[in-house]
């Protein structure tokens, strides 16, 4: 029967009852001497009377209390009460991870959060490890996460109590054979076989797993079906459960390796992994969304033909070509964390809530930033082109030659055609290619003779042969264009399976991804 507020239990005043379970009663209780709380487990009686029991129990909390760790929960002492064993730990005012998982994010945590979640355990278990100690029951449960304090938060691994040495056989038995019990469980510690530290690794990715998904690697209510799939069935993946966790799926499915040796040597190596992978999911997400902000500049094909023709349409950036509509609209875009007011530029409703963490709002930041300062680089070098192009136009038409005088340039300045025609000046003024580009022996007053005002003009009749045929317009200068879909540029559902080469030369094919459906190397 569980002890009442008030009621004193090897010296500790009891607060309240905290919770109970196969390892007994768990106290929120008063230091009897110091102004502490500690959390107090009494474990039952059955087990407490078990002298093999009483010896594994005084051995292990022996190695747990020597652990020091900012995120393992701190074992104080121990002892016997009333023929039950008990152990005093630091109190954690906060609440589980499979608490909050239960009321705050049913189908499944914020990314970031469990990154960060997994990096505290991992460090803390790789810690354990190297002082001789396994935890072998690394689930949500037995993950802390205190109130926030000062914007700080706390994260603790609990239960290294009844953890067992390295070279400890499995001891799992049919007593505490229970679906909690077996969902995070390794293959080797299901079969009894020796484990090691990649056995916690296997729990960690489980239970990595049920945080970012909301529910455990295998379900089922019951518990041989469950042993069943860990042992015969492939690791699931995240991306299964929800498509934008796709990043995630490598280093998970690698922890969850059914051979020891086919994991990931430490704990902290498979936190490492996954954090790197959503480290590279951010990168695409902003990628994304710099393309879907980024303005549509229409660029001229031909900045020639622009000049001298007007009415002539110009040619459109791959932008326009693929129009920014056809990214899925904001409302089946999947939910990145990225505030709508960012992607789209105006007062929508904002993602935020109460609930984001400082992590989530720097990530914001510097994804507002980025996408800033993509859209200004954009438009500064579409203009630069457009203004080095008409400037290129324009120097090859007025640059005079170096045996024109200032009154033959003004002689031979054709007139401006028509805005509504592109018809190149008539032929018989305009200067041949060998005259605008060999210099001449003529002396400069035999020029000015030749082509002076006062020449009345030969009627078309009268025309040398050298230009009876009108001579080439002069070459124009074209804008590089290149119109060749980058790695990552969103492309159209109509253009889905084609396969193009991007503007490195490399093959691309249109694929759906979170964020829509872009050019992407094959199997990328």
């Amino acid at each position: 029967m569980p002890l009442v507020s008030g009621a004193t239990a090897a010296g500790f005043s009891i607060v309240r009852l905290l919770g109970s379970g196969q390892i007994g009663e768990l106290y929120l209780a008063e230091h009897p001497r110091l102004p502490r709380r500690h959390a107090l487990e009494i474990l039952p009686t059955d087990v407490s009377a078990d002298p093999e029991y009483r010896e594994r129990f005084n051995r292990e909390s022996d190695l747990a209390a020597a652990l020091w760790h900012p995120h393992i929960v701190g074992l104080y002492d121990r002892g016997e009460f009333e023929g039950r064993l008990w152990l005093s730990m630091d109190y954690v005012d906060g609440t589980d991870a499979a608490q909050l998982l239960s009321d705050n994010y049913p189908d499944g945590m914020p990314a970031d959060e469990v990154v960060e979640i997994v990096s505290a355990i991992a460090d803390a278990l790789d810690y354990a490890h190297d002082h001789g100690l396994l935890h072998r029951y690394v689930k949500p449960s037995n993950i802390l996460i205190s109130q926030p304090e000062s914007d700080q938060r706390r994260i603790l691994l609990t239960g290294l109590g009844i953890a067992r040495r390295l070279d400890d056989i499995n001891g799992l038995t049919p007593t505490n054979l229970t679906v909690g019990t077996v969902s995070y469980a390794a293959p080797e510690q299901l079969l009894g076989d020796s484990i090691d530290g990649r056995t916690d690794q296997y729990a960690l990715a489980g239970t990595a797993f049920h945080l970012l998904t909301g529910s455990p690697p295998f379900v089922h209510s019951n518990p041989a079906v469950v042993i069943s799939k860990h042992l015969n069935e492939p690791p699931p993946r995240p991306g299964q459960v929800r498509p934008e966790l796709a990043d995630f799926d490598k280093p998970v499915v690698r922890a969850l390796a059914k051979s020891p040796g086919d994991r990931f040597p430490r704990c902290q190596d498979f936190a490492k992994a996954l954090e790197a992978n959503y480290r590279l999911s951010n990168l695409r997400d902003a990628e994304t969304t710099a393309v879907v902000i980024a303005p549509a500049v229409a660029i001229p094909r031909d900045a020639e033909t622009d000049v001298e023709s007007p009415t002539e349409p110009a040619a459109a950036t791959p932008f326009e070509a693929e129009p920014v509509g056809a990214v899925d609209p904001p409302d089946v875009l999947p939910d990145m964390g990225i505030d709508d007011d960012l992607v789209f530029g105006e007062a929508a409703v904002s993602g935020a809530t109460a609930d984001d963490t400082p992590v989530t709002s720097r990530r914001r930041r510097l994804l507002q930033t980025a996408g800033f300062a993509l859209t200004i680089i954009t438009v500064v070098l579409v203009g630069l082109v457009i203004v080095l192009a008409l400037r290129s136009a324009s120097g090859f038409r007025d640059t005079p030659t170096s045996d024109e005088t200032p009154s033959s340039l003004s002689t031979i300045q054709p007139t401006p055609p028509a805005p509504a025609t592109a018809i190149p000046p008539p032929p018989v003024i305009a200067p041949a290619p060998e005259e605008t580009t060999r210099p001449t022996s003529t002396p400069p007053s035999a020029a000015t003779t030749t082509i002076s005002p006062t020449h009345t003009p030969s009627p078309p009749e009268a025309v040398t042969p050298s230009i009876t045929k009108p001579p080439s317009p002069p070459p124009t200068t074209s804008v590089a264009v290149d119109n060749r879909p980058a790695v990552g540029m969103p492309c159209g559902p109509q253009q889905a399976g084609t396969t193009t080469v991007s503007n490195v030369g490399a093959p691309v094919s249109c694929v759906s991804t979170p964020g829509g459906f872009a050019w992407e190397p094959p199997g990328g």
